[in-house]
């Protein structure tokens, strides 16, 4: 309270004004390392009950905007459950999910703009039909996702669409609520770990079925003629064979059983993310950080495959000053682009350091420079200053590129000057 009093007597408000009145919308709470359960207490969480995008979803997320911030499911992930992040409305969030319906591809990262969907990420990976840890993180323009504990990020992609939001954690249908536990979700701080990029790629964006994701090559191979993959997966295939031998088609499956057993794996399936994709350019740029789990040498026929579509394949930087350069002359083709080089080194070379850096360009951009003036009208004045704090305090931890740590600090002085 007293916090809110000393704002308003700064900024010169009149004893009478309606900002000098300390209500409960002003009130400062935990935002980090808390539970959606205490959230919900204070009556600082609201449901969906789905609409265009995940239409069948049911699922929670904080009343109040947040700008970076990580989301974690303990309980864990169940097939089509994952966890929102800047959930602006029931048409408009980021995701990151499980679909055990997909092949050699069940871990996603997604957008869901005016109800419309556009894959940012996946893992090449297949996963039993059991639940998953999750841990989605946003931090600037970064979207990573984190399954079953790993130490660092799986996926992950550049995105400028949504700057604010609501965090949570959805269900495809009600009745697997119990499963997921919303309440057991957890608000932490964001993580600044990334995976190395491997290859870059130029990628045709396809819709399929109102999905935008890349057009991949494929390379489907039935479960049964494969040795030496996960037990569950053929057990999966021999449920897909009793079935069919039954005579049951695959849309006769969809309707009894919700899914369809996996029956096939992807050998070409590799893991990426994308960098600053946008619907009006056919073409995006993705950075490959993963082989296929199964048979080594998807990545070579993914290279094969863009080089006969005509289009670009680049190594990746070896290091900052490489990445600037590459960034420059992608920079030309993709005018689009919001994001600058610092996001760039941060998705190809994973080193934290370019994490601050590229958030401090995120919010300088945005408020300073005006991409996005309104990106934090609806984050609470506390949590913004407690945000920002917390990134200048990470930045003072950095003992390498000092000039450009220096740089980025009177990148955030400015924008806590300037205000939002």
């Amino acid at each position: 309270m007293t916090e809110i009093v000393m704002e308003a007597h700064r900024r010169k408000i009149p004893i009478d004004h309606p900002d000098r009145s300390i209500t409960r919308e002003k009130l400062e709470y935990p935002t980090e390392n808390v539970f959606l359960t205490y959230l919900s207490a204070i009556s600082k969480i609201e449901h969906h009950k789905g609409n265009a995008g995940r239409p069948s979803a049911y699922g929670v997320r904080t009343v109040d905007s947040f700008a970076d911030k990580a989301v974690y499911s303990s309980v864990r992930a169940y097939a089509d459950q994952g966890l929102w992040g800047r959930y602006v409305d029931a048409n408009n969030w980021y995701e990151s999910f499980i679909k055990q319906a997909e092949t050699t591809k069940d871990h996603k990262i997604q957008k869901i703009v005016d109800g419309s969907g556009t894959v940012l990420a996946y893992e090449s990976v297949d996963l039993s039909n059991y639940t998953h840890q999750l841990k989605l993180t946003i931090s600037g323009s970064t979207i990573k996702s984190t399954r079953d504990d790993a130490s660092s990020p799986q996926i992950s992609a550049t995105d400028t669409t949504f700057t604010s939001g609501g965090f949570g954690g959805f269900s495809a249908t009600s009745e697997k609520n119990d499963i997921f536990g919303f309440l057991d979700i957890r608000l932490l701080p964001p993580s600044s770990k990334l995976p190395f990029a491997k290859v870059i790629l130029e990628m045709e964006m396809i819709e399929n079925n109102g999905i935008f994701t890349p057009s991949f090559k494929q390379e489907l191979v039935e479960i049964s003629k494969l040795k030496g993959l996960p037990p569950f997966m053929y057990k999966e295939a021999k449920k897909y064979e009793i079935l069919r031998k039954k005579g049951f088609t695959d849309e006769e499956i969809m309707i009894l059983f919700d899914y369809i057993p996996q029956h096939q794996v992807d050998l070409a399936s590799i893991t990426w993310g994308a960098f600053e994709h946008s619907k009006e350019y056919p073409i995006a740029i993705i950075t490959v950080v993963g082989d296929n789990p199964y048979k080594q040498g998807a990545i070579q026929k993914q290279i094969a495959h863009a080089k006969a579509k005509g289009l670009r394949v680049l190594k990746p930087p070896k290091d900052y000053r490489e990445a600037i350069e590459q960034y420059r002359r992608l920079k030309a083709d993709f005018p689009h682009w919001v994001v600058g080089k610092d996001n760039w080194a941060y998705q190809t070379l994973g080193h934290e350091i370019f994490d601050l850096f590229q958030v401090a360009d995120t919010y300088h951009g945005n408020i300073v420079e005006g991409y996005k003036p309104n990106a934090y009208k609806k984050v609470p004045d506390w949590e913004m200053r407690k945000t920002l704090a917390m990134w200048k305090e990470r930045l003072k931890r950095v003992s390498t590129l000092v000039e450009e740590r220096d740089k980025h600090m009177k990148k955030l002085e400015e924008v806590e000057k300037k205000g939002w």
